[in-house]
């Protein structure tokens, strides 16, 4: 279903919908918008979520409601005309209290910068959600793990190719080097012309990795104006705890552990082991240094790993602390 509505139209039928002022017609109405976009309950709920702001805020916010109309008619990039709702019967009773809650909700949107998509067109093209394997519009595939949420955003594979991800997906991403598919993790920024990769993005803890198993991707951090390119094998990691970007390479599978050491110097190899298994390896006789390992692990245990790396090193391992080893 296609709504006719202005943005704002539809935004005062959906508040009418909350406040349970809506009539028979109308929720029926907004009862087949929710079943025709998975997104739609997502955005409703935000809603619900100013009004209820609003309501709660009242009596503390300025009233300077006309301006920050005119604003939000301006971020709308419509004029009052073109904004005004469908004449919809309200009864007299409560239309003051309605009429209220919408400019004060609007104050609050503009304040702050919810940037909510009716009010910046931004929403999204298509939404999907794992556990699928699923085919772009530009040819690039996406494989979802479950639990996972994948939102193309509009005007993708015509203006764009950029794509907002929450959870865990292997891109499998089409050349197109005068159009970069972007991958949007809050903040930070996965950009890629062709290539095969996996995210892994936790909203709530800032955690992100990301493993290039073919092509080459530029990391980039809005927030502290950092980047950093990946090839082939490496994997970089970030959160809230250790906020830098974090790097290893010879990872030739995050999922299964899967690592290959070609004459690779030990520092490096320790290097990837602590950022894979997230432990920490101290090294008691530096000697060992000057050694360079050749081996493959695939979906080992960090036990396992160490006891090989003894082996190859003629070396002794123990285990020191909680997720704490030491080579020697």
């Amino acid at each position: 279903m296609t709504s006719t509505f202005s943005d704002e139209a539809l935004y005062t039928l959906l508040c009418k919908y909350l406040l349970n002022e809506a009539d028979a017609a109308e929720r029926a109405w907004v009862d087949a918008w929710l079943q025709d976009d998975t997104g739609n309950a997502t955005l409703l709920a935000s809603l619900g979520k100013v009004l209820q702001t609003a309501a709660d805020q009242a009596v503390t916010v300025p009233v300077e409601t006309d301006r920050s109309w005119e604003q939000l008619y301006a971020k709308m990039n419509v004029t009052p005309v073109q904004a005004q709702a469908p004449v919809i019967p309200e009864p007299a009773r409560k239309s003051g209290y309605i009429y209220t809650l919408l400019k004060v909700a609007a104050v609050l949107l503009i304040a702050l910068g919810a940037g909510w998509w009716f009010m910046t067109g931004k929403k999204p093209a298509a939404v999907y959600a794992g556990p699928a394997t699923t085919q772009l519009p530009d040819g690039s595939s996406v494989t979802l793990m479950a639990d996972s949420k994948l939102e193309l955003a509009k005007g993708y594979n015509n203006r764009n190719r950029t794509v907002s991800l929450n959870g865990v997906a292997t891109f499998d991403v089409a050349g197109n080097a005068g159009n970069p598919f972007v991958v949007m993790l809050g903040r930070t920024e996965v950009k890629v012309l062709g290539t095969r990769f996996t995210v892994h993005y936790v909203p709530g803890q800032q955690a992100i990795s990301v493993h290039v198993a073919s092509g080459k991707v530029m990391v980039i951090d809005h927030d502290k104006a950092d980047s950093v390119v990946l090839t082939q094998g490496m994997l970089l990691q970030h959160d809230n705890l250790r906020p830098v970007f974090r790097i290893a390479s010879h990872v030739a599978d995050m999922e299964k552990k899967s690592l290959a050491f070609h004459d690779t110097p030990l520092e490096e190899v320790l290097h990837t082991i602590t950022e894979v298994y997230d432990v920490k390896v101290e090294l008691e006789n530096t000697a060992l240094l000057k050694l360079t390992v050749n081996a493959n692990f695939n979906n080992q245990s960090i036990e396992e790993v160490m006891t090989a790396l003894g082996m190859l090193l003629n070396a002794q391992w123990e285990k020191t602390g909680d997720r704490q080893y030491k080579l020697k």
